[in-house]
């Protein structure tokens, strides 16, 4: 058994040659996006990715979607994301996130845009239901998100940001998130059959030189996402590998 990740960003917050890092979960029919930066549809199409009857992939197709911080590189596409699920598609999303992020979403974020709307003859009240049905993960408390086991884990940033382990049962990934250089959290993620891990610049995250240096057998399961310009032209000078966009990832068990 298997699921695939698709990946539609790997930049960082100030990338102009890559999307901000993002990516979707997929296993048979159900599709879980990761976290929405700028652009998300104009990603998706521009990546090429496809559902099952071979049309462009778009939000009409997501099952659900994780938000893992409020920073803008992770949250900015989100306000018209739901604007298309509410107006276009005419289903609200169900939204997935730690219950910090969860107490803020609205009020702090999307309420000063989408919470009015003109309907041709006065202006009408909407509310956090009239878009998305929000879930609040707990934390260190694995939770069903279709068919995925999800348990998350705090991380080292500026805000309260979270780092997850996904499980279909048979095979599991482990994404850092944004995150200073943490040993603990490495172990964390090493359970896991493939890791997606952040390098960035800065203090609240984590240098590729801190990475270089991790055991041998934990490197070749993992690939480097949330990519500044300046470490692109790297690619060839490490023994890691940089996740790359448009691609699809398999992610399995051990046989």
């Amino acid at each position: 058994m298997a699921f695939d990740m698709l990946m539609n960003g790997v930049g960082n917050a100030f990338a102009v040659e890559s999307w901000g890092t993002h990516f979707l979960l997929q296993k048979d029919d159900y599709l879980l996006g990761v976290d929405c930066p700028d652009s998300y549809r104009r990603a998706l199409r521009a990546n090429g990715f496809e559902n099952a009857d071979g049309l462009p992939l778009d939000v009409d197709s997501l099952d659900g979607l994780v938000i893992t911080h409020l920073h803008g590189d992770h949250v900015n596409g989100l306000e018209m994301l739901l604007a298309y699920r509410r107006y276009i598609v005419g289903e609200p999303l169900d939204l997935y996130m730690h219950p910090q992020a969860a107490d803020h979403l609205w009020d702090r974020r999307l309420e000063v845009s989408l919470g009015q709307s003109w309907n041709g003859e006065r202006h009408e009240s909407l509310y956090p239901e009239d878009y998305y049905e929000l879930h609040p993960i707990p934390w260190e408390t694995p939770v069903e998100i279709g068919p995925f086991e999800i348990e998350t884990r705090k991380t080292i940033h500026h805000i309260t940001t979270m780092a997850m382990r996904v499980n279909d049962g048979d095979a599991s990934l482990g994404y850092s998130c944004d995150t200073a250089f943490d040993p603990d959290l490495i172990d964390w993620l090493a359970k896991a059959d493939a890791i997606l891990h952040e390098t960035s610049l800065g203090p609240g995250h984590t240098p590729l030189q801190a990475l270089e240096g991790l055991d041998p057998e934990i490197k070749q399961r993992m690939r480097l996402a949330h990519l500044p310009d300046e470490l692109l032209d790297l690619a060839d000078d490490t023994d890691l590998d940089f996740a790359e966009e448009g691609a699809i990832y398999r992610v399995a068990g051990s046989p």
